[in-house]
């Protein structure tokens, strides 16, 4: 039997990458999962790939520049499954350019959403 197994495990960052390998690995070893990212139609894509039955998994997009309806998200996965086990923190983006030629404005945001989110 999988520790994961009935667990609601929430991820941030789902949409792709590390976040995608996750959701598709711990629903195969049946967990219930909220994916979050900003790009819906990506997480809709992972949540059908994930092939769990739709009372095991929720689609919720968020994006982690504006954390100001975390709670108000937070309430939505408690009214459809009641608690969060884990949550993985996994959502982040990066600056493809030398540290010197990244703005204020750019540095500010990588810290809200890597950091401070």
């Amino acid at each position: 039997m999988s520790a994961f197994k009935d667990k609601v495990i929430w991820i941030t960052g789902a949409s792709s990458g590390i976040g995608e390998a996750l959701a598709l690995e711990l629903a195969k070893r049946e967990a219930r999962l909220i994916l979050s990212a900003r790009r819906e139609d990506e997480l809709k894509r992972v949540a059908k790939e994930t092939k769990l039955p739709e009372l095991d998994i929720m689609v919720l997009p968020f994006d982690l520049k504006d954390t100001s309806n975390a709670s108000a998200l937070a309430a939505q996965i408690m009214n459809k499954f009641g608690r969060i086990d884990i949550l993985i923190n996994n959502g982040g983006y990066s600056q493809r350019s030398e540290a010197i030629a990244t703005d204020e404005k750019n540095e500010r945001e990588l810290m809200e959403v890597n950091y401070f989110a």
